[in-house]
């Protein structure tokens, strides 16, 4: 009876041991939450949830542009009312891949769940383990309100029911693995279709012609095939992998707006090895073709001599030479050619954004100049938007593609550069002058 009565206590005992421990979870390890952290970064998390100067990062409230109306991003920091703090890893999972939210309303494809529905589950629940190690931002997130039909959020079960196909991205066997993980990064993590494949009338992705370029409304996310004259088929591994690294090819490219964004916040901190294996997998995709693009964006455009000619009378600030000579001509140079290694002061011709047929991303630039920090260097442009006129920016892009760049996208005009200047609400002179500012997207 003794021995009976001292097993009970002790299995009472083992009970109670283990009850407490199921009511008390260990903290995850410190390594899931580094390679959390390293996923957050590669899926570009922040860029997105964290509003321009919040204090913490994932309180959301990042206004994002769409077609149908601003979306503001939600709060997904660890925070138990108004972010995922008291979310299950079911509910963080069906968030992330289906586009689902813990209380059940659809999310808007603003949020590429179309992507992320090919993430590895261990792999959603590492970046949830991350944001939840970090302090919570405890802000409030604009309501989204978007105008009929679109406020209708039922419609979005149709969206998803044409868009969104579910289930993890499998390594094929046939493939290296360098080839196999560019993949996933690329088509799920990175979600580079998001912006670099067109859409369809219904607002998918049109994988027909998956990476061929997307219209982002003020911005051309250009083609990233193998095509020589529309994509990057003229660029080498090396030299992809240094884009994504630096944001810049001397002689080639240099990254603005968004993809200079998804460089800073992101591509930059990626290895060394998922970069080449970006470029491997983007390599082997089949090439997208566009007729309007006669030679390689990098193959386009002179020297000039017009700007140094002019310099000996009397330049009219009316002409886009004349504009070129007054704002870019000291850090591009009077030729276009650029200054110093090519980073910070690029040539103006033999680049891929000048010799683009579409000339969006020339006055883009012009508009709202190019901010670009990396680990050891920043690169700056300032802004035109406040002190060039619709006329003026018309005549200076014009001017900078028919000398550096593609001559069929000289076709600016001043009404197009006021439609383009709302879409990126860049301030014009006139509203400075009036005390009317309009904040710009990057929140400067």
């Amino acid at each position: 009876m003794g021995n009976d009565g001292l097993r009970t206590r002790l299995l009472a005992l083992l009970l109670a041991v283990s009850g407490a421990q199921a009511q008390a979870p260990q903290p995850p390890a410190a390594d899931l939450i580094a390679r959390g952290r390293y996923l957050t970064l590669a899926g570009d998390c922040g860029a997105c949830h964290t509003a321009p100067g919040a204090a913490l990062d994932f309180g959301g409230g990042y206004p994002l542009a769409t077609p149908v109306g601003v979306i503001y991003s939600t709060n997904i920091s660890s925070d138990k009312i108004r972010g995922i703090g008291g979310w299950s890893d079911e509910a963080f999972v069906r968030a992330v891949r289906e586009g689902v939210s813990q209380d059940g309303h659809l999310l808007y494809p603003a949020m590429p769940y179309d992507a992320y529905a090919k993430l590895k589950r261990e792999d959603v629940l590492a970046i949830k383990a991350y944001l939840m190690s970090l302090p919570p931002a405890v802000s409030s997130v604009p309501s989204t309100e978007l105008s009929f039909p679109f406020n209708q959020r039922w419609g979005l079960t149709v969206w998803r029911w044409l868009h969104l196909a579910r289930g993890e991205l499998r390594d094929e066997s046939a493939q290296t693995p360098a080839w196999n993980r560019g993949r996933y990064l690329v088509e799920a993590l990175a979600h580079c279709g998001t912006c670099h494949t067109p859409r369809t009338f219904t607002y998918g992705m049109d994988n027909a012609k998956a990476f061929g370029g997307g219209d982002l409304g003020a911005w051309v996310a250009f083609n990233i095939t193998p095509d020589r004259n529309a994509g990057i088929g003229t660029w080498s591994r090396t030299e992809l992998a240094s884009y994504l690294k630096s944001g810049c090819i001397k002689g080639k490219a240099s990254a603005a707006g968004g993809m200079a964004e998804a460089i800073e916040q992101s591509l930059q901190y990626l290895t060394e090895t998922d970069r080449l294996a970006i470029a491997e997998y983007i390599g082997s995709l089949a090439a997208v073709r566009d007729n309007r693009q006669t030679r390689p964006r990098d193959r386009w455009g002179t020297a000039s001599s017009t700007v140094y000619a002019l310099r000996a009378g009397r330049l009219s600030s009316a002409t886009g030479a004349g504009l070129y000579n007054s704002h870019c001509a000291s850090c591009h140079g009077g030729e276009g050619e650029g200054n110093g290694d090519g980073e910070g002061f690029p040539s103006l011709f033999h680049h891929t954004t000048t010799g683009a047929y579409d000339s969006r991303n020339v006055v883009a630039v012009i508009l709202t100049g190019v901010s670009r920090r990396g680990q050891t260097t920043t690169v700056m442009m300032p802004a035109f938007a406040e002190w060039l006129e619709d006329e003026q920016v018309a005549a200076l892009s014009n001017f900078v593609s028919a000398q550096f760049g593609h001559p069929s996208a000289a076709t600016i005009t001043p009404a197009r550069v006021k439609a383009l200047r709302e879409a990126l609400r860049a301030p014009s002179p006139a509203a400075i002058e009036d005390g009317r500012l309009e904040e710009t997207p990057n929140g400067s």
